[in-house]
């Protein structure tokens, strides 16, 4: 450091309890790697899965009744189904079931040593919520939370939340 400038003081401003959400995000599983959309496909996106202060949630390019009432219609097909309706706290808890995925052993090592072992799944079925978030005049969160009300884990949200924009187009 030159002689004529002092350190700059550093210290905590604050801190803010609960999930660190740069820990979360570093957290992961490589079996299921982080789905990413081709250049073309992110363009004509009309939603995407970011990162916030709530962990993972869906990014929709509508106002927020509009998503409200899509949402409704494509949560209650398929692998997801509504169990309740809270319209004024925009939110919606949903039961997801899906076939669980069986994990492949990769190296030579694992298929010799976990031989005997029972196969791994990866299973994210539950109860969600779902809260309708307006974000700008052109921009509406879908932001996920586990049955409690709590911030969902990186790579369950993803998944979930990939299930959703795939019906919401």
């Amino acid at each position: 450091m030159p002689d004529d400038l002092s350190e700059p003081e550093v210290r905590p401003i604050f801190e803010i309890p609960g999930y660190s959400l740069p820990e979360l995000a570093a957290q992961g599983d490589e079996s299921v790697p982080p789905q990413v959309l081709t250049s073309a496909e992110a363009e004509r996106a009309r939603s995407r899965i970011l990162f916030g202060s709530s962990g993972l949630y869906l990014q929709v390019d509508d106002e927020p009744a509009s998503v409200w009432r899509r949402l409704g219609f494509a949560l209650n097909r398929g692998e997801m189904a509504v169990q309740d309706v809270l319209p004024d706290e925009r939110r919606y808890r949903v039961a997801f079931e899906h076939d669980p995925i069986v994990v492949a052993k990769r190296g030579f090592f694992q298929k010799v040593v976990l031989f005997w072992s029972a196969p791994e799944f990866i299973d994210f079925s539950g109860t969600y919520q779902f809260e309708v978030q307006p974000e700008s005049s052109r921009t509406t969160r879908v932001a996920i939370f586990d049955e409690a009300g709590n911030i969902v884990p990186m790579e369950r949200a993803e998944f979930v939340l990939s299930r959703l924009q795939q019906r919401l187009g």
